[in-house]
Formats: C-alpha cells, sequence, structure tokens
C-alpha cells in the first residue's frame, strides 16, 4: 500500500465534510463566516487546508400564535438565566451578545452546548472561560407556525492561561434544541 494514501483518504473525507450544505428550515439573516484552518500533520510533512465555518444557527417550527412563542421565548432565556441585552420587540429578536459564562447554562453542561476542543482528553468546554453570543429570532413560516432560529457564536479561554489567544468554539446544538423545546412547551405545541 503507498505510503501517501491515508494522507490522501483523509484530505477526500476533510474536504467532503467541508462542501457539506445543511437543508435547514431557514436562516437567520446573520449568518457568520470565519476563515479556519486545518491542520494535517505526518511524518515528515505538514499540510494546511482553508476552509471557512458557516454558522446560519439553529432552525425549529413552533405551532402557535408569534405573541404566544415570544413570551415563551423571553421566559426560556430567563429561566436558564441569560440575561436578556438585546431586545427587538417589532422584529422579534432577543439575545445576549457579551454572555460570559462557565461550566453549564440551567440543566446542560458546556460539554454538551459547546465544542472548545480537548486538552488531556478532557473538554475544554468544562473548564473555559466563556464568552458567548446568542441570538434568537423568531419570523412566521410561510407554511403555518413560527421559526425560531438561536444562533451561538462563542470563545473560550484557559483561566490558568489568560494571555493565550481564545479559541473558537462551536456549538454541539443542545442549548438551542433545549430553548426550542422549551418554548414549544410553554406554547403546548
Amino acid at each position: 500500500m503507498p505510503r501517501n494514501l491515508p494522507v490522501v483518504v483523509l484530505l477526500a473525507a476533510l474536504s467532503t465534510a467541508g462542501c457539506a450544505s445543511s437543508s435547514g428550515t431557514s436562516a437567520t439573516p446573520n449568518v457568520t463566516q470565519a476563515p479556519v484552518t486545518q491542520r494535517i500533520i505526518s511524518p515528515g510533512s505538514t499540510l494546511n487546508i482553508n476552509t471557512v465555518d458557516v454558522n446560519s444557527g439553529y432552525s425549529q417550527i413552533i405551532v402557535g400564535s408569534i405573541d404566544a412563542a415570544w413570551t415563551a421565548l423571553n421566559v426560556s432565556y430567563g429561566e436558564l438565566k441569560i440575561p436578556i441585552t438585546t431586545l427587538v420587540d417589532a422584529q422579534h429578536v432577543l439575545g445576549n451578545d457579551k454572555f460570559k459564562i462557565r461550566r453549564r447554562i440551567g440543566p446542560l453542561p458546556m460539554q454538551q452546548i459547546l465544542d472548545c476542543g480537548n486538552a488531556q482528553g478532557i473538554p475544554n468546554a468544562e473548564t473555559y472561560d466563556i464568552l458567548m453570543s446568542i441570538t434568537s429570532t423568531m419570523t412566521p413560516n410561510p407554511k403555518g407556525g413560527i421559526n425560531l432560529v438561536t444562533r451561538i457564536d462563542a470563545t473560550g479561554r484557559s483561566p490558568n492561561f489568560s494571555r493565550e489567544n481564545p479559541v473558537i468554539c462551536h456549538s454541539a446544538g443542545a442549548l438551542e434544541k433545549h430553548i426550542a423545546e422549551l418554548v414549544r412547551k410553554k406554547v403546548g405545541s
């Protein structure tokens, strides 16, 4: 078997994953894109692959009136102890763009909410100081109900090495799903 075959297989897998698209019901208007460099190190060589991380949020359809869902969303943020610093009633947008948190949000441990890499077998999200921007938006769905889109952008920093650059943390989707479930239960859908 040729020596470079594992590298070729890995490159093919990475390029396929980088080109995959999602088929969500709707995207939030504020899609974020961040350049990401994947580094592959093999004996005698290093390969950098530049990609773009696109975050369009997590979308769920809520059945009910937008007023009931809007009230339920506000209450859900309160139950999770996420202070609301952004509130635009007319456009049904709320969130917190500088939420500092550590270890957990509500019943969810941070390692279920974010992926910040790991060190020594422990997920970094569990031990890092997290700075998060979380935004939820509601829009009418043309087929009925309401689209609830929640987007999280976050960075983490080790409390032990505060002079290091922060690490970009990717959402694992658990918090967005939890918020949608709380709203759904409160609306009765």
